[in-house]
């Protein structure tokens, strides 16, 4: 595990453990929140975390007062592992999309609390923890869509951006200077790996 920790103004720590892959634990004096986690092989077991963190003490990481699942895809929703490990006590931070697909599948595992956020719009918590969620659901982002987390504590924040496709930022930076961002770099996509280009072309849209 990687672990990351941050003072904020009134001295108050933000911790941010990896746990794997997108998965992460974040720690704060109001509150602690699991993103994401997997363990358990996906797509036909094509797909499986690497280094293994099974061996890693799930049953403390999944004792959180809050659950984020950026979206059902398998590497990022690991219903076996959920229904396992993740307190059923956890309040769900729920991206803005317009079915009920995820809270179904995670309702189905025990959940029952949940805070349907809105997209960009900041939800306070208990103790001045504050989350804001980007809800993405063009048809590029799939039919089950994908969101990013921001987090403020104690004046430090967070960007969780995950798989979710690089955006616009101005709503995050509009909130302040981001002092964590957590965003994928691993190339599981089609594009461009499978296109045959002249490799100027495939610069540019790299850039782009």
């Amino acid at each position: 595990m990687v672990k990351v920790v941050f003072t904020g103004q009134g001295s108050k720590t933000v911790r941010i453990t990896g746990t794997g892959h997108a998965s992460m634990r974040i720690d704060t004096a109001a509150g602690s929140i699991l993103c994401d986690p997997w363990v358990n092989p996906a797509f036909f077991a094509s797909w499986f975390p690497f280094p293994d963190n099974s061996l890693l003490d799930w049953e403390t990481l999944g004792d959180v007062d809050y659950l984020y699942v950026s979206h059902l895809h398998r590497d990022h929703f690991d219903a076996e592992h959920l229904k396992r490990f993740i307190s059923k006590k956890a309040t769900v931070l729920l991206p803005e999309y317009p079915t009920s697909q995820l809270e179904d599948e995670l309702r189905d595992l025990g959940f029952t609390s949940f805070l349907r956020t809105k997209s960009d719009e900041v939800h306070e918590l208990d103790g001045g923890l504050k989350v804001m969620i980007q809800a993405l659901i063009s048809p590029t982002d799939g039919p089950i869509g994908d969101s990013s987390l921001w987090i403020e504590h104690d004046g430090i924040r967070l960007l969780n951006q995950n798989d979710a496709r690089p955006t616009d930022l101005t709503r995050f930076t509009e909130l302040g200077h981001v002092h964590a961002h957590m965003l994928q770099f691993s190339g599981a996509i089609w594009y461009p790996m499978v296109y045959e280009l002249p490799e100027s072309a495939k610069t540019a849209f790299g850039k782009q």
